[in-house]
């Protein structure tokens, strides 16, 4: 072993003295939404992202600190520093034009509404400096109309003036009327299929709402006009499917309260929807439960929320999905997917494929998955970001599926990982070598059967440069490099274990060195050079209460809060922006910071909404 850990070293050592020199200067690109020359900039309602292209640096050492302070304040904060990017893709057949090469980032948990001033100062070791500073305003929370004009709809066709004494009989006659600003309360019934085509204007949606106590009811409905806002209805699954599509493209629409049962696609948007704000729904698909001691057949088709690889800007947030293929999928980028509880589905819980830079998962609830809890298949461009998430894996008994784990690592690049609280039966992912891309922090991966190894960075299957015939995913990564900043996480794998056939850490990396089979985490530290200040954690000691089931079978609902006095407690590391306040001398491991309110999973009634309005700003 010690003649491994030498070998492994040694060949850390020599590639992180391989690199050339180089110089950087910016490169000029253009702008979804603010253009600043040689930067790009977006906005949602809790973060801003940056691209910032560069020439040049091929050692990659170019470093850009970021600050930003809400429009007139006298103090800057700080952010964490904008990614590293040079990232040339391909997944099977499909492959980057050009490699990817600049420096982006977020600054998260903002306020909505606010003009916030950013300072980027880039700076290169070997030659180039350059500070910019731009203005951003995140997207305001959505209101209701305060003063339009209110009317009343029911089901039925054709007339009515909208009073509430001769409400509009049917959508059609109320849609044929309505102005930016109005109010629509629609009454109990059926109101069949329906293509709201009419929009508003920005600030003054046209808003159909459900009203007080009544049960509305739709087959589907197809959204093609901007500034709409649809809440309180169900939608059942019929003849037609998705139960909702942007079939247009368009932008700035609010979909709440509202509930869709039996689809194979639930929610399905456009390529070029943008801004829609989906928040607090419930959505059951049509995937059976699984059974006990068994799960559902594996399916990967049919997802609760689609976003289509859109333009961005979306939030999805404190929505309730289950019995899906897949909870949330596909956002593009510059997408924040937020408070949301997704379980029992047959694939993964986040599938962010196909996506591009800064796309934002924080605070979620993710249980009893088919495969994976978070997809990278492929990633189209780094950086993204997963914070205080708690990741569940149910243990099933199916010996034609494979078992499920916490990553489908395929094709990735840069992302953060950052105070997430993982538990899974068997590994954490066969491919764990892919983790050295991340920026990995106060992580806690916990084994709930003590399955031994936990950590598998396995070769089986060749990852050569694609060609027609040989169609493969991602290049190898196997060694860290200067994307590598993997630290001061917690792991739990049970009980020790002599036996080098049962090691923890499994990490086949060269052609000479085939198998490293290591036993505890000093010895793994010193082969990857990573988790210097990483720790052994048992599950008994760090959780208040530890109620994950023994046996096999489905997890219920559970909230991993940690010991008051565990060994969890202050074992973080701070990072700018993310991490939050602390209440201790430094952040705690895992998604719950001891001491601070709950995150709140799933739909929000009126007064959790006013509780957690500003939970994630002032956090």
């Amino acid at each position: 072993m010690r003649q491994v850990v030498l070998v492994c070293i040694a060949g850390i050592v020599a590639a992180s003295t391989s690199f050339a020199q180089s110089q950087v200067s910016p490169a000029p690109v253009g702008s979804r939404a603010a253009t600043f020359g040689e930067l790009r900039s977006y906005a949602t309602l809790h973060s801003i992202g940056i691209e910032w292209n560069l020439q040049g640096d091929a050692n990659h050492n170019a470093e850009c600190d970021v600050r930003f302070r809400s429009k007139g304040a006298d103090e800057w904060r700080e952010a964490l520093p904008l990614f590293r990017v040079d990232y040339a893709w391909y997944y099977h057949k499909s492959q980057a034009k050009e490699p990817k090469n600049m420096l982006a980032g977020s600054i998260m948990f903002l306020t909505p509404g606010r003009e916030y001033e950013v300072r980027l100062d880039l700076t290169d070791p070997d030659g180039g400096k350059e500070s910019k500073t731009l203005t951003a305003r995140t997207r305001p929370l959505p209101q209701l109309p305060k003063s339009g004009r209110i009317f009343h709809v029911i089901s039925g066709e054709g007339g009515g003036a909208g009073s509430d004494g001769n409400p509009f009989r049917g959508l059609a006659a109320a849609q044929a009327a309505a102005r930016p600003g109005d109010l629509f309360l629609l009454g109990a019934g059926k109101y069949g299929s329906f293509r709201f085509d009419k929009g508003g204007e920005p600030l003054k949606y046209i808003a159909w709402k459900a009203a007080p106590r009544a049960d509305v009811r739709f087959d589907r409905i197809n959204v093609a006009a901007p500034h709409l806002w649809i809440e309180g209805v169900r939608v059942d699954a019929g003849v037609d499917d998705p139960g909702l599509r942007d079939v247009a493209g368009v932008e700035d629409v609010v979909l709440c309260r509202s509930s869709f049962y039996g689809f194979h696609y639930s929610i399905t948007l456009h390529r070029k929807s943008r801004d829609w704000y989906i928040a607090d729904n419930v959505i059951v698909g049509d995937k059976p439960l699984p059974t006990p001691g068994k799960r559902a057949p594996r399916a990967t088709s049919g997802e609760g929320i689609e976003l289509a690889q859109s333009l961005g800007g979306h939030t999805v947030c404190y929505n309730r999905i289950s019995r899906v293929a897949d909870g949330v999928s596909y956002p593009g980028h510059d997408c924040d997917v937020y408070g949301n509880d997704i379980f029992d589905v047959t694939d993964d819980t986040l599938e962010p494929d196909r996506g591009w830079a800064n796309n934002r998962f924080w605070g979620n609830r993710l249980a009893n998955f088919g495969a994976a809890a978070i997809s990278f298949q492929p990633m189209y461009c780094g950086p993204w970001y997963f914070v205080r998430n708690q990741i569940v894996a149910g243990q099933y008994e199916d010996t034609e599926i494979r078992k499920p784990h916490i990553f489908k690592f395929r094709v990735q690049d840069r992302f953060a990982l950052i105070n997430n609280t993982i538990v899974f039966p068997r590994f954490i992912d066969v491919y764990m070598d892919c983790i050295f891309t991340s920026l990995s922090r106060n992580n806690v991966f916990i084994s709930s059967t003590g399955a031994k190894p936990i950590w598998i960075a396995m070769r089986y299957k060749p990852r050569k440069p694609v060609t027609p015939e040989t169609p493969r995913y991602t290049l190898p990564i196997l060694k860290p490099d200067w994307r590598t900043d993997v630290d001061y996480n917690g792991y739990d794998w049970g009980g020790d274990s002599k036996d080098w056939r049962k090691p923890v850490f499994r990490y086949h990396w060269t052609d000479e060195v085939r198998k490293c089979y290591i036993g505890d985490l000093k010895t793994f530290s010193e082969v990857s050079g990573t988790e210097q200040h990483g720790m052994r954690v048992r599950k008994e000691e760090v959780f208040d209460k530890w109620n994950v089931p023994d046996g096999v079978g489905r997890v219920p609902p559970l909230v991993l809060a940690l010991e008051k006095d565990g060994p969890a407690l202050d074992a973080g590391a701070p990072l700018p922006n993310v991490t939050g306040r602390v209440t201790g001398q430094a952040p705690d491991l895992g998604a719950f910071e001891v001491g601070a309110p709950l995150m709140h999973f799933g739909p929000r009634d009126q007064e959790t909404m006013k509780a957690h309005a500003l939970y994630w700003a002032i956090f």
